[in-house]
């Protein structure tokens, strides 16, 4: 009996672990830069699923919004767990900004959806391989990250494989 008071007592006072484990600022700018990412990249499959004329980049757009919008649900119940009180932005960086501006007021929304996305799916394929390299990275988001690799690969192929405009 008083061990078990004795270990309630330090679970209050924060000598014993929780079940969920923080974040370091390391998970969290990861998870951050992911959830603009997202945000971006649907927003960036809206407009051209808006603008085409072209009904392959419109597919294509649409399957990007849907895999996006699984990845953002995915990414937050992921970090939910692991940090309850961290929110994710529902914004989009100031450089995705200027490239939503871009795309939309392109003379060729299929040829500058199609190259913000080759460009963007580089850039995360790069940062998430990044993150997974690391060795203290949180094993739940890691895990995810991993688990988001070839849905992107995928993405990036069936980008470079559009046809012109």
């Amino acid at each position: 009996m008083m061990s078990r008071i004795l270990l309630a007592a330090a679970f209050l006072m924060g000598l014993v672990p929780t079940a969920s484990a923080q974040l370091t600022g390391h998970d969290k700018t990861f998870v951050l830069d992911a959830a603009q990412i997202n945000n971006y990249e649907i927003r960036a499959a809206l407009l051209a699923d808006k603008y085409s004329n072209n009904p392959v980049y419109r597919t294509y757009a649409i399957t990007i919004a849907n895999d996006q919008t699984e990845e953002s649900a995915q990414l937050q119940t992921t970090v939910a767990d692991e940090d309850p009180s961290m929110r994710l932005p529902t914004g989009v960086s100031p450089s995705g900004q200027r490239m939503l501006t871009a795309l939309k007021n392109s003379r060729n929304v299929n040829a500058t959806f199609r190259n913000q996305m080759i460009a963007s799916k580089l850039a995360t394929l790069r940062m998430y391989q990044s993150y997974i390299g690391e060795p203290d990275v949180n094993s739940e988001i890691k895990k995810m990250a991993q688990g988001l690799m070839t849905t992107f690969e995928r993405q990036l192929e069936d980008a470079r494989n559009l046809p012109p405009t």
